[in-house]
């Protein structure tokens, strides 16, 4: 085949003509001309980046033997060998397919010899992230130490599944999206060189369509190329990828917005049967939300229903997780859609009724038994199924009436953290645990409340990984996010209590955290250690841990700045 795809034909040979990633290549470049070289590089970010693409051109410039300015000549003999595909110098794996021990061992056992032609023999490891965990250990210390001859390019698009033993060994660089006037640029340029005449309208088109990837936007344009042999137009770009104009989806959201049921199942119909990309449908619509919302809001323009747009973005938003998720697209589409229409504005009444209610009371935390009673939803309608499940859910959890709670911690020790984790664990349900789990997403009807409503967005991030009567477990992806929910401990089991009408004491975990803590339970188990139920001390709140530091001596105070409340302790 004498056709080459663009994206292969216009791959970066050097820094200079590479898109973006601007102090990734400064890095390298500088670190070419000063001789700084490392023995192991991993580079991460999105598909279609450029990663790929500088471990190339990294392995021909550290070969390169006339460098100019940081990057490869391109010219001599060593940049000729490099570009050929007969170099056994460098060596590129797919460690998607070739993700063994063996092949690691290969790579160890043949690492010492030395290069055939150039100056490194260099090994670039694409989608790292794919080996498995005995082909990591098999890699650890051949990394560590590689003979001075070798260099080691890892690269992977999802760098947390990389085991902190590589990260820590290699100089590391995050690749990020490139931006869509880039992508446009450098299009419009190839556009030219190719002959292909394409609309302004339609290059970024395809440039937000591919998500910051120059890779698939290359992709996109090759194939509209060969679609249209005259000029492109955005009708080409939107038969071809089954995309919606604007003016539609703006008509779509006016329908939803005067609640024409029919006119909105008519027109998920014909998307359905024109083949148009559901996904990205609902992604555009999100576009004309967020406009609509800066036109409210920046622009002041009086004529939008900010409360509708707030709701029917939260809506989308949800509806997106759904949709990426399920097998029949039009009917969750209508089904979703058709309850939004035709029950938002009770939502709205509701949203309000609760603010109104949470004012009105603002030393107790009114119970979900509470909210529910007041719901004209329930009143007008039949209880469904999902609300008996409901009705269930209570009952497992309802021990007594929900009491105002005197006392809430505002500060997590690390020995009340303990200690909450062994009472969890001392009193576990598994029944429990899931229906908690089943009725977790009713945390998004709250966030849009003026009281609650950062609690319940931040709990809707979080997973419940272990539940008690009287304790939560709940796991998040960072320790940020952890030390963000210390200092919201209080509104974060109050919002609990709004929704499921029972009060719990809660710990907040890394999921890392609670998967030492869960496997540190099962050996537990398995040596019949059993966990005791203790009532927590005296509550030690931020106030008096501030009056106690203000005693403190300098040095003292010095040391928990730099070190932490729970690593530091002061003997007297």
């Amino acid at each position: 085949m004498s056709y080459q795809a663009l994206y292969r034909k216009y791959r970066s040979s050097d820094f200079t003509s590479l898109v973006g990633q601007d102090v990734v290549k400064k890095t390298l470049q500088n670190a070419l001309k000063s001789g700084k070289i490392s023995h192991a590089y991993l580079f991460s970010g999105p598909r279609g980046t450029g990663k790929t693409s500088v471990a190339k051109i990294l392995a021909k410039a550290v070969n390169c033997l006339d460098l100019i300015d940081g990057n490869p000549c391109g010219k001599c003999a060593n940049c000729a060998v490099a570009n050929s595909r007969e170099c056994t110098d460098i060596v590129e794996i797919d460690a998607a397919s070739n993700n063994g021990v063996d092949e690691i061992r290969e790579i160890r056992d043949k690492i010492n010899l030395v290069p055939s032609v150039l100056k490194y023999k260099v090994y670039i490891i694409d989608e790292v992230h794919m080996l498995s965990i005995g082909a990591f250990n098999a890699l650890l210390k051949t990394l560590e130490e590689p003979p001075s001859h070798v260099i080691f390019i890892l690269a992977t698009t999802d760098l947390h599944k990389v085991p902190i033993t590589i990260i820590s060994r290699c100089q590391c660089f995050s690749f990020k999206r490139i931006l869509d006037r880039d992508i446009v640029q450098r299009m419009r340029d190839i556009a030219q060189l190719e002959n292909i005449s394409i609309d302004d309208d339609v290059l970024e088109a395809i440039a937000r369509y591919s998500d910051g990837g120059l890779r698939d936007a290359l992709g996109m344009l090759d194939k509209l190329a060969s679609y249209n042999t005259n000029t492109i137009t955005m009708a080409d770009m939107r038969e071809i990828n089954g995309l919606v104009s604007k003016e539609e989806i703006v008509e779509f959201i006016e329908a939803i917005h005067d609640q024409k049921n029919a006119i909105v199942l008519e027109k998920i119909n014909f998307l359905y049967e024109n083949g148009k990309d559901f996904v990205y449908f609902i992604e555009e619509m999100l576009e004309v939300v967020r406009d609509r919302l800066v036109d409210s809001f920046i622009r002041h323009d009086e004529s939008v229903d900010v409360s509708f747009y707030n709701r029917f973005g939260n809506f989308l938003n949800q509806l997106l997780l759904q949709v990426k998720e399920s097998n029949n697209l039009r009917i969750l589409l209508e089904i979703n859609l058709l309850s939004f229409m035709n029950s938002s504005g009770l939502q709205n009444s509701m949203l309000n009724d609760t603010s109104t209610q949470l004012d009105s009371r603002p030393d107790e935390v009114p119970s979900k038994k509470d909210s529910l009673d007041d719901n004209p939803l329930k009143k007008e309608k039949n209880i469904s199924q999902a609300d008996h499940s409901l009705d269930s859910f209570k009952e497992v959890v309802k021990e007594e009436p929900v009491k105002k709670v005197q006392n809430r911690v505002s500060y997590m020790t690390s020995e009340l953290k303990k200690l909450r984790i062994s009472n969890t664990f001392a009193l576990a349900k598994k029944d429990l645990l899931t229906e908690i789990q089943n009725h977790w997403d009713e945390l998004m009807d709250y966030t849009l409340d003026r009281t609650y409503g950062a609690a319940a967005c931040f709990l809707a991030d979080g997973k419940v990984v272990a539940a008690s009567d009287h304790n939560l477990i709940l796991a998040f992806p960072y320790e940020s996010m952890i030390e963000r929910g210390n200092e919201l401990l209080i509104s974060l089991e109050q919002v609990l209590e709004v929704v499921f009408g029972h009060h719990y004491r809660i710990v907040l975990l890394t999921n890392d955290e609670w998967k030492q803590e869960r496997m540190e339970f099962i050996e537990n188990k398995k040596k019949n250690y059993v966990y005791e139920y203790q009532e927590e001390p005296e509550i030690v709140n931020e106030q008096q841990t501030q009056v106690m530091e203000q005693s403190l001596s300098p040095e003292a105070s010095l040391a928990i700045e730099l070190f932490g409340k729970d690593l530091v302790q002061i003997e007297p």
